[in-house]
């Protein structure tokens, strides 16, 4: 997904079966990489994403709360991870949705200026990924919708009064993006 969001670019994609070895250690060799930088990106749990939509509401709420001087944190990638992981702290959307060590579905965000400069840096950290390009990781299903419910603590009061949506995973996405929605108004 492509999207201008704001005057900046915004890229979200997938990525199957990555290899982390050292999430830390993989954040900031990327971060020291020539192709990555003037752009913000963040590298999230895909089996916490509840669609693309997710993450560019996410980025848009970063976006905003920069602009508005809201922010929580001054790395661009960080803010989108606090309003993708509906959380205020830091440590605990990197705890709630970072990259863990092993192998893993990974969402891919990236806020930049030009789809030049986007293709290039998701071609690095695809290569540093290992896994493939995957989009459909980033889509909700029964199991994932489950994860969601209890990672953002959705209760059954609320899955009943969004029962018209559809099944279970389209309920929960839709309770998610309410939740990343609305996590602006509480900053």
């Amino acid at each position: 997904m492509l999207l201008r969001l704001v005057g900046k670019l915004v890229l979200v994609a997938g990525v199957r079966e990555a290899a982390i070895r050292d999430p830390a250690a993989l954040l900031k060799a990327l971060r020291a990489r020539e192709e990555l930088r003037g752009l913000a990106f963040q590298l999230l749990d895909a089996g916490l994403v509840a669609g693309p939509e997710h993450l560019a509401l996410a980025a848009l709420n970063a976006l905003r709360a920069v602009e508005l001087g809201f922010n929580v944190s001054s790395d661009l990638g960080l803010e989108a991870l606090t309003f993708a992981s509906g959380q205020r702290q830091i440590s605990k959307a990197i705890e709630l949705m970072g990259l863990k060590s092993g192998v893993m579905d990974v969402a891919v965000l990236l806020i930049g200026g030009s789809e030049g400069e986007l293709g290039a840096a998701l071609d690095v950290i695809l290569s540093a990924l290992g896994g493939h390009r995957d989009d459909s990781v980033l889509a909700v299903d029964q199991g994932k919708a489950e994860r969601l419910a209890k990672a953002f603590g959705i209760s059954e009061a609320e899955l009943s009064s969004c029962s018209r949506l559809g099944g279970l995973p389209e309920a929960i996405r839709a309770l998610v993006l309410e939740r990343v929605a609305l996590s602006m108004a509480y900053r």
